[in-house]
């Protein structure tokens, strides 16, 4: 794998994993948005900042260190196999979705749903950036 490439592909797992991220967090936020009381709009604001604050950065360093792994094994085959299909990253991303759901909760419920649709648009972000330039090098 040529050098650019190298590069292309590291950025593409990055923003894959800040895609799964804010995916995992926007459904976590609309979650708790749904179960939680009527707060005031002073809590509300001190809550999001606070999940700002600790759970994004929490929920992106689960993300990268989970799948990190798994990402770089199907990117090595996918630039090995020289794939340029959109379904194949799709689907990548959301096998690796469905495996961090395995690692974390030792089972794929309803829960791997909702890791199975962060994975989908981190394969996605991964296509855009460096999937359909795979064999250009």
């Amino acid at each position: 794998m040529a050098c650019e490439a190298r590069l292309r592909a590291f950025d593409g797992l990055f923003y894959g994993c800040l895609t799964a991220t804010a995916v995992l967090d926007a459904m976590i936020f609309v979650a708790l948005a749904l179960i939680a009381p009527e707060p005031s709009l002073k809590q509300a604001v001190v809550g999001t900042f606070l999940a700002a604050l600790f759970v994004v950065p929490l929920t992106f360093f689960a993300t990268c260190l989970l799948t990190c792994l798994p990402a770089a094994i199907l990117i090595w085959l996918g630039e090995r196999l020289r794939t340029r299909a959109m379904a194949f990253y799709v689907g990548s991303g959301a096998v690796v979705g469905a495996l961090f759901c395995a690692l974390l909760f030792k089972a794929i419920g309803w829960l791997g749903a909702a890791f199975v649709l962060a994975g989908g648009p981190a394969g996605f972000v991964y296509w855009r950036l460096a999937g359909r330039y795979v064999g250009e090098d």
